[in-house]
């Protein structure tokens, strides 16, 4: 098997929460050597949604702990900064400038380092102090506007997208960065935030505002532009259905012996089934109440319709198709119990990414890691006994 694409590649991750450590996370995936440099206490993910995010935004690293607010602790970093590749953090503007982190010093000690930041808005523009979190870039964006169902409050998606897309925003952004370096010997500075990411998801709704200064309105489970389209109920659990042209909607009829329903004017045609989507609604489920679901999918599957199971989150935890993939595993974390996580979410046929190790314990390597860079046993110890690094 070939050489993983990110090997010898030396990653400090500084950032905690998900979207920085999401992108750290890609990266070891595929080969790189990422260091977790934690503070005392250890990162937020360890702690976020009772440590569920942890095992996956953490695997195949290795955890130190420094103190950064100490001026050894500073010495310590820009140590491991000589010899690193890239460095990521999530620390608000100006706050790595106070560490004496930021990207103009710490290039003075590696002209070839990539300095990604992840923000909540960016380090420059009129929102650049605000904190930010997912659902605040969420809620800015417009995204929860559009998110939820018309007559309710707008709704937040529930799992933070927008960290997740950052993250892996971060990652395609390092990645190119360090092609650079390695191709010219000149690193630079990354910047990603939450906001960028959630306004970039939403380019086609600003797109579409613009064109025709229609302000795009909460759909619910379905949508506007066609019908049928959303959540229906079987006769034992419910589907999802989309058929956004008119040959999809002929071939779901043909597929459910109805095709009655193509030739009544008042399913004819998209706009017709939209000016009369309660009654197609109730015909639909009075219809669907007759099939088990797995019998309804089965026969809409195998007619190419687009479909699927309303899957609650135990169900797909535990679905066959992505544990076959590897995108879901059992893995043990640091407590020693066995819980499922996700792997790498994209395969490659010649250098693909492995799970090698579970997230390590809070500062499991720090001693190994400064002897890798050059620090004796004496001033480990002495940094031990000041409390600037930290190991279990």
């Amino acid at each position: 098997m070939a050489q993983t694409p990110l090997a010898a590649t030396t990653v400090l991750d500084l950032s905690q929460g998900v979207a920085g450590p999401t992108a750290a996370t890609l990266l070891a995936d595929f080969g790189a050597d990422v260091i977790s440099v934690e503070p005392p206490g250890g990162a937020t993910e360890r702690r976020l949604a009772e440590g569920s995010a942890f095992p996956n935004v953490s695997r195949d690293k290795r955890s130190i702990v420094i103190d950064l607010k100490s001026d050894d602790g500073t010495d310590v970093l820009h140590r491991l900064v000589e010899d690193a590749d890239a460095l990521i953090h999530n620390n608000r503007p100006g706050k790595m400038t106070d560490l004496g982190c930021d990207y103009e010093t710490l290039a003075e000690i590696n002209p070839e380092l990539v300095y990604c930041s992840v923000t909540g808005y960016g380090e420059d523009g009129p929102y650049r102090d605000r904190p930010g979190i997912d659902p605040l870039a969420q809620a800015i964006s417009g995204m929860m506007w559009t998110t939820g169902e018309p007559d309710r409050k707008p709704s937040r998606i529930g799992v933070p997208t927008i960290d997740s897309g950052t993250g892996t925003y971060a990652a395609f952004s390092m990645v190119l960065g360090l092609w650079h370096a390695r191709e010219t010997g000149i690193g630079q500075k990354i910047e990603t935030s939450l906001f960028d990411t959630a306004a970039t998801y939403l380019g086609n709704w600003y797109t579409q505002y613009s064109m025709t200064g229609e302000v795009p309105q909460r759909q619910g489970h379905a949508w506007d532009g066609y019908a049928p389209s959303g959540v229906f109920e079987t006769g034992t659990d419910p589907i999802y259905l989309a058929t956004p042209f008119q040959g999809l909607w002929e071939r779901f009829t043909h597929a459910i012996d109805r095709n009655d329903w193509v030739d009544d004017p008042r399913f004819e045609s998209n706009e017709k089934r939209l000016e009369n989507r309660e009654e197609l609604t109730a015909e639909l489920e009075d219809e669907f109440r007759s099939f088990d679901r797995e019998e309804l999918l089965a026969q809409l599957v195998a007619a190419g319709v687009p479909a699927a199971e309303l899957q609650t989150v135990e169900q797909a935890a535990h679905d066959e198709h992505l544990h076959e993939r590897g995108t879901l595993r059992h893995v043990t974390d640091v407590d020693g119990s066995v819980v499922i996580a996700t792997g790498p979410p994209v395969k490659f046929s010649e250098t693909p990414g492995t799970v090698d190790d579970v997230a390590p314990e809070l500062g499991e390597h720090t001693s190994t890691v400064l002897t890798e860079f050059g620090f004796d046993a004496s001033t480990i110890e002495r940094l031990m006994d000041e409390n600037v690094v930290n190991s279990p």
